[in-house]
C-alpha cells in the first residue's frame, strides 16, 4: 500500500521531468529560429539599404548590380562597365551600416555596350531602354546645331550609343552633349564620325 502511494507520488513528478526534458531542446530550437529570423530580417535590412544607395547614385545601374546578405557578408554580382564603378559600388556596399565583410564579385566589361549579359534585360528595362532611345532622338530632332537624321541612337542598359557622320567635331561633341543630357541616359558612347 505504501509503495503504491509512494509510486502515486513519484510517478507525477517523473512524469513532469520527462516533459521538461523533452522540452528543453524544442526551447532551445525555438530559440535558434527566432535568432536565425531576425538575422533574415537584418540581412534583408541591409541589402535594401545598398541596393537603394546604387538606385540613388547617377554614376551605377542598379539594375545590372546583384546584392546578397548572409549574416552581414555582403555578396555583389553582375556587371558594371568599368573598374571605377566596381571600386564605387564596393565602398558604397562597405559603408552601409550592419555591414560585416563584402566580396566584390562584379565583372569588368571595359565600357562594351555590347556584352553577353544584356541578353538577359528584363521586358521592363527594355522599355526603359527604346524611351530612352526615343527621348535622346527627340533631343537631338530639336537642338540646333545637330542634324539628327544622320545620326543613329541605341541603348542597353541605359548606356546610349550614337553613330552615324555628322559635319564637324563641334557637331559630334554637341550630339554627345545632349544625349548626356537627356533623361534615362546613364552614359554615352560616342562613335560618330567626321565627314570633314
Amino acid at each position: 500500500m505504501r509503495d503504491r502511494w509512494h509510486m502515486a507520488r513519484i510517478g507525477p513528478a517523473l512524469l513532469m521531468l520527462a516533459v521538461l526534458g523533452a522540452c528543453g531542446p524544442l526551447t532551445g530550437q525555438t530559440g535558434e529560429r527566432e535568432r536565425s529570423a531576425e538575422q533574415s530580417i537584418h540581412d534583408a535590412a541591409v541589402t535594401a539599404r545598398i541596393k537603394t544607395a546604387f538606385i540613388f547614385d547617377r554614376h551605377l545601374d542598379s539594375f545590372r548590380i546583384n546584392v546578397n546578405t548572409d549574416r552581414g557578408q555582403v555578396t555583389l554580382e553582375g556587371v558594371v562597365p568599368t573598374d571605377i564603378q566596381k571600386d564605387l559600388a564596393g565602398a558604397i556596399a562597405r559603408n552601409a551600416e550592419g555591414v560585416e565583410s563584402v566580396h566584390n564579385r562584379l565583372q569588368v566589361t571595359q565600357g562594351k555596350v555590347d556584352s553577353p549579359e544584356e541578353l538577359d534585360r528584363t521586358f521592363s528595362q527594355a522599355v526603359l531602354d527604346a524611351t530612352t532611345t526615343a527621348s535622346v532622338k527627340m533631343a537631338l530632332a530639336f537642338g540646333p546645331g545637330v542634324s539628327a537624321s544622320e545620326i543613329n541612337v541605341s541603348t542597353r542598359w541605359g548606356a546610349v550609343t550614337l553613330e552615324g557622320t555628322v559635319g564637324t567635331r563641334a557637331e559630334k561633341e554637341l550630339a554627345e552633349r545632349i544625349a548626356l543630357e537627356t533623361d534615362g541616359v546613364k552614359q554615352v558612347v560616342n562613335d560618330l564620325k567626321v565627314s570633314s
